[in-house]
């Protein structure tokens, strides 16, 4: 599917425009989707340089009315807490009142953007993104991953109502903003796998499915492989590379628009990244980009994927029964003694709510073991191998050692375990963990000489 074709499926994003100029059209757009509101830019110290200074110039050219900037600091780097978001929509009620209207324009990357977002929902407003990097899928998205007591949650919310992506500001972006950025459009391998896990499962009566929805699907993996070839310049600075990984990131955030859902563009990769997340990961004072963590995520994943249906033969029937609501509570707070207590409670709540009962839980893996043979070819067909995947993503830029995000190689396995529990989304941890074999399955890769290393 063409980028124009994705755009109409999208139900919030009117308008979409990159280009190596695309800045110079944001007076005509706004103007034309905001008559005689004044817009008022949010950015951070680096993306007022990167783009702000000169969409203000633009917007004061033209003639634009204009309510002014807020700007974080550049350092230290902001991180996305959903007070933040309360605290802005606060500042746009304020600077409406003033006007008589405004338009919040997001000028960063992904916190920026996610914190405009929510922000706008919260004050009842549409607005506008100016990208600076081609580095998350989340600009087009429906959503805003935001931190809310110690807990990564995505929070609902319209995507913007224009996307004016200007090729040469992306293209100038550190090296490592376009590698993430790369990371995160590699996720979306694992989302496929899990999808097609996920569809099987909910047919045997798991919760957290959805079927496989033929248009979704189309717009994010028909041009995914040949799309991650074309980008994998991109941390290069080559202007084309760029262009097609920040269009491929778009068309994944019209996906979940038209879907209303994150599920054709994230995995269990994600939920790694959720946890680690969690814990603020830095190297050496510098915060772990969302991509690269994403990227450890997304080999994490496809090691236990492919450990898991490494065998033709289904995994054995006779597993123990679930554990009680009692003995599952008490693991999850376990896994989560390191977090703050409110983030431990929402995982006890999700990892409580898709806890099956024994004869669900027993007649589940009956009807998945014998689908098994189909199952796993379909997922082998669609995953892309461990060693072809690590290539990729180091000739890209990404991180390929837990190391480099700042985890040792046990850390990073045994996170799955964290992971299993923080979404009722079914996936490659959910099938694993219903046949018992979860444990097994971690202690196979970190016994294997080649993942993850």
């Amino acid at each position: 599917m063409t980028i124009t074709e994705c755009l109409a499926s999208a139900t919030e994003t009117q308008e979409f425009r990159i280009g190596p100029s695309a800045l110079d059209a944001l007076p005509e757009i706004l103007a034309r989707f905001f008559p005689g509101a004044a817009a008022f830019i949010v950015a951070d110290g680096n993306t007022m340089k990167a783009a702000g200074d000169r969409a203000a110039a633009v917007l004061a050219a033209a003639g634009l009315p204009a309510a002014g900037s807020f700007v974080y600091p550049a350092f230290p780097v902001l991180h996305a807490h959903y007070s933040f978001a309360w605290e802005l929509a606060g500042l746009f009620g304020e600077k409406a009142a003033r006007h008589g209207g405004i338009v919040p324009v997001a000028i960063g990357s992904g916190t920026v953007n996610d914190l405009v977002k929510r922000a706008s929902m919260e004050a009842g407003l549409r607005y506008v993104c100016v990208p600076t990097a081609a580095s998350v899928d989340g600009y087009t998205s429906n959503g805003a991953a935001l931190l809310e007591g110690g807990f990564k949650k995505t929070f609902e919310c319209p995507a913007p109502l224009a996307v004016v992506a200007d090729s040469s500001i992306l293209s100038a972006a550190p090296a490592y903003l376009s590698s993430s950025g790369f990371g995160d459009l590699a996720s979306k391998l694992i989302a496929a796998t899990d999808w097609i896990i996920a569809d099987s499962a909910g047919k045997a009566g798991a919760p957290g499915c959805e079927p496989i929805d033929p248009l979704a699907w189309a717009m994010t993996q028909d041009r995914l492989r040949e799309d991650l070839r074309r980008s994998e310049g991109a941390a290069a600075g080559d202007t084309d590379a760029v262009g097609v990984l920040f269009s491929a990131l778009a068309v994944t955030g019209f996906s979940m628009q038209y879907l209303k859902s994150s599920r054709p563009v994230s995995g269990c990769e994600h939920l790694f990244s959720h946890v680690w997340e969690m814990g603020e990961l830095s190297v050496g004072g510098v915060p772990v980009t969302h991509g690269h963590k994403v990227a450890i995520g997304t080999l994490c994943a496809t090691a236990l994927t492919e450990t898991l249906f490494a065998s033709p033969a289904p995994p054995r029937l006779d597993a123990a029964a679930p554990p009680t609501r009692t003995e599952r509570e008490a693991e999850v707070r376990s896994a989560f003694s390191a977090y703050p207590a409110a983030a431990a409670s929402a995982a006890v709540d999700t990892a409580l709510a898709k806890l099956p009962d024994a004869d669900s839980l027993h007649r589940r893996r009956e009807q998945l073991a014998d689908g098994w043979t189909g199952l796993r070819a379909r997922v082998l067909e669609r995953m892309v191998p461990y060693g072809e995947l690590r290539a990729m993503l180091e000739r890209s830029g990404c991180p390929v050692r837990p190391e480099s995000i700042g985890l040792t190689r046990p850390q990073a396995i045994a996170t799955a375990r964290q992971a299993q529990m923080m979404r009722n989304r079914y996936t490659a941890l959910d099938l694993a963990w219903e046949f018992g074999i979860l444990d097994a399955t971690l202690a196979s890769i970190e016994a294997e000489g080649t993942y993850l290393r």
